[in-house]
């Protein structure tokens, strides 16, 4: 599945979207943190789909993944 990265995390992993394959939440964050150096140490949300998840979900694969860092302002 393709992960888009945003912004620090972005920086961090020398690209704008990486290629994992995933088949829940949980493990995509396992292998984001094995793929982009200092992600585990950072704060960040995952959004699935548009709408930013924190439990465990399963993949079907066509899930549109974005890896957000904290955003700041008004």
């Amino acid at each position: 599945m393709e992960v888009l990265l945003f912004g620090l995390i972005a920086e961090k992993a020398g690209a704008d979207r990486i290629q994992l394959d995933a088949s829940s939440l949980d493990q995509l964050r396992a292998l984001l943190s094995a793929r982009v150096e200092g992600l585990a140490q950072m704060s960040y949300a995952i959004a699935v789909d548009r709408r930013v998840v924190q439990n465990d979900m399963p993949f079907t694969g066509a899930e549109e993944i974005a890896v957000l860092p904290p955003f700041a302002g008004g």
